[in-house]
């Protein structure tokens, strides 16, 4: 007796792994199939996972639920296998049935409870159907859902299902009304409507729409369900969804290589001209601007580009530039953000080396050209990232970068610039023997929430044990994603990045991920003391830092913790009120609307010695990159924005300006916040944030 209950012990035990599972319902569906073939459908495709899909079989094997035929040397379920399938089934159907409950994986990227009102309201408000008919096919389609197998059905699904029925009863009018085009029809309409009234264009609407595409293919096929039921459910954002499966996120490149390499295009873009190592300052900005919209086009939030004033010296040495050097660097600045879709998020970002052999003439031809792009432009896309290796440089000539300030330009100032770090806020990083390749590609759109951990307790050390789970989770979710990126770079559909390949080497893709609302945690964990609580913050982030680089080594990559302004406090804020009405022990969730992440510092803020300190500390402790952002939106004299930059340059490594404008659409004037420009009365203007 106690054998057979060993062995029926030993069959539950096979059957507890979904893994195990997979590879019986695959035998099911498939019949007889070889070791490799087994292993592949059943998506055992990187070589490290041969171990573990070989320990599978031999356990399955060993209950004797497969069996492996030594001629052909094929695996096939056993009749006791098939029999045990079929049961295991049978008890999930049950237990369905006794839950009552169906959950559906909408497009809003959360899961629901199936309710099948939602099918009759959309039948009636984006088809037309009347009434009585829409309830008809309502409680055909219900009726249908609940006899489906799964537990978690997707909103595209349904809306199949829905379609089929109409077509079955000859109502194509309705499904033609109904279909899915990447988007439902409404959802097109209203983008064509509110596009319209925005910046975009019929450019920015076709993005939109494949964005969309993107997004679903992404949920649906790129992504392990257990990082996208994290994702739905909040314990994580992927953010920038659309591009997130089909390009990397920022690059940077360094601009001396347009005198040295030659850049291969291949057979793609065979319009563009070839590039090749050039003299001439000219034609060198002239290659630069078409390797810039080269990598424009293969990356979703920023290109940075590195050592531009040093290739400006280096090729204009001796040239008489007399009268023209301004027009070629403001030709080169409008090429480049000719490829940018104007309400995107994506930039393009110049890091400005102030050094103490920066020719003083080179760097005011390129403020000017700079100035003239402002003058001229509503809302800039380009950036400018100012490392001060030499404070001098930047005291000499800080009356162009004050006007780029007063005429909406955005600055980053770096003052202690060992490593480059983009106008987002993400530090490059450099490969094991501290070189760094002129090429670097960024993943970062990945967000942990942090005060959801809270929710459950507030113990420090329970709080790291559950944050270890999220980092080497979402580690794993990066890692699928560079593998995802680095096929799409050899099928050469990335093809900048396959065909320069010395340039862009795989090995140095950085990756990033986004500590949301830390601020927020230790708030939570410790209400009352402020430089306790940027104790526990430092702690914490030391804490992600040291497991990123264990699951780096782990997974042979470069991993770091940062904190950046993205869309995902905002989500996270949302999710978490929805799912915690009543915050634990009492507290309140924040005012604003979002958590935290890049702190804002007001003219208060800047005068306080502790604040600024704690914002250094965390500068220096976040590997990936953190910064602050000074807001002067109330100052409007220029000599006290000088003053109170030059106080913070001594104390802040890493900061932006921030000041609110209001752009003209009819003048093309920017002028401090009013509901009409003040200089010509239009109603039609722009609201400016320059940090953005």
């Amino acid at each position: 007796m106690s054998d057979d209950f060993f062995n029926l012990e030993s069959v539950y035990s096979a059957l507890g792994s979904n893994e195990r599972l997979t590879i019986l319902r695959e035998l099911n569906k498939s019949g007889s199939l070889s070791y490799t073939e087994l292993k592949n459908n059943c998506g055992f495709v990187k070589k490290r996972e041969s171990g573990r899909f070989a320990y599978h079989l031999r356990l399955l094997s060993s209950v004797n639920l497969i069996s492996l035929n030594k001629n052909t040397r094929k695996y096939s379920l056993t009749p006791f296998g098939r029999n045990v399938l079929t049961v295991t089934n049978e008890l999930k159907d049950a237990a369905l049935q006794s839950s009552g409950k169906i959950y559906v994986r909408t497009s809003r990227h959360k899961i629901e409870e199936f309710d099948s009102n939602k099918i009759y309201q959309s039948l009636i408000r984006e088809a037309n159907v009347p009434r009585d008919l829409a309830s008809k096919i309502t409680a055909e389609a219900e009726s249908r859902i609940s006899k489906l197998e799964n537990v978690h059905l997707t909103a595209p699904l349904l809306r199949e299902l829905v379609n089929s029925i109409l077509v079955e009863k000859g109502l194509d009018e309705y499904r033609n009304k109904l279909t899915r085009l990447g988007l439902p029809v409404k959802d097109v309409t209203d983008k064509i409507y509110q596009i319209g009234l925005s910046e975009g264009d019929v450019l920015s609407l076709r993005l939109s729409a494949a964005d969309a595409v993107f997004t679903d293919y992404l949920l649906l096929t790129q992504i392990g369900s257990e990082s996208l039921d994290m994702h739905l459910s909040g314990d994580i954002s992927i953010v920038n969804t659309g591009c997130w499966g089909i390009m990397p996120d920022s690059v940077f490149f360094d601009a001396l290589s347009v005198s040295s390499s030659n850049m291969k295009f291949g057979i793609k873009s065979p319009s563009i001209p070839r590039i090749s190592p050039e003299k001439s300052l000219n034609t060198a900005l002239a290659n630069l601007s078409l390797i810039i919209r080269g990598i424009l086009d293969e990356v979703s939030d920023e290109v940075t580009i590195e050592n531009f004033v040093e290739l400006v010296t280096l090729i204009g040495k001796g040239e008489d530039r007399r009268g023209t050097a301004d027009k070629l660097f403001y030709n080169l600045f409008l090429d480049c953000v000719s490829k940018i879709d104007p309400i995107s998020k994506k930039i393009l970002s110049f890091q400005i080396n102030l050094k103490s052999d920066t020719e003083l003439e080179t760097l005011e031809e390129i403020l000017r050209a700079y100035l003239l792009y402002l003058k001229t432009s509503l809302k800039s896309k380009i950036k400018l990232v100012v490392n001060v290796f030499d404070k001098s440089k930047f005291k000499e000539r800080i009356d162009l970068f004050l006007e780029a300030i007063t005429n909406g330009g955005s600055l980053m100032i770096v003052t202690q610039p060992e490593r480059p770090i983009s106008y987002l806020g993400i530090k490059k990083g450099y490969s094991k023997d501290n070189i760094s390749p002129v090429g670097t590609i960024n993943l970062h759109s990945l967000a942990i929430n942090l005060p959801r951990l809270s929710y459950s307790g507030t113990e420090e050390s329970y709080l790291k044990s559950l944050l270890k789970i999220r980092l080497q989770k979402a580690s794993g979710t990066m890692e699928t994603r560079k593998d995802i990126l680095i096929s799409l770079i050899e099928k050469k559909l990335l093809y900048f990045y396959e065909y320069n390949s010395d340039l862009f080497p795989k090995n140095s893709i950085d990756i990033v991920l986004n500590m949301v609302g830390l601020d927020d945690l230790t708030r939570y964990v410790i209400p009352q003391d402020l430089g306790e609580q940027n104790k526990m913050w430092l702690r914490m982030m030391e804490f992600s830092q040291r497991i990123l680089n264990e699951e780096g080594e782990r997974m042979n990559l470069k991993i770091a913790p940062s904190i950046y302004t993205d869309n995902s406090a905002e989500r996270f804020y949302e999710l978490d009120k929805e799912l915690f009405p009543k915050s634990p022990q009492g507290r309140s969730l924040t005012a604003l609307g979002r958590y935290t992440q890049i702190p804002v510092l007001g003219i208060k803020s800047i005068e306080d010695e502790n604040v600024i300190r704690m914002m250094q500390d965390r500068i220096d402790i976040t590997n990936g990159g953190y910064h602050t952002v000074l807001d002067l939106s109330t100052i409007n004299d220029t000599n006290q924005i000088q003053d109170v930059i030059e106080q913070v340059i001594p104390k802040l490594s890493a900061f932006k300006i921030r000041r609110n404008l209001i752009s003209c659409g009819t003048c093309n004037s920017k002028s401090l916040p009013a509901p009409r420009c003040p200089k010509c009365g239009s109603a039609e203007i722009l609201t400016l944030q320059t940090d953005n």
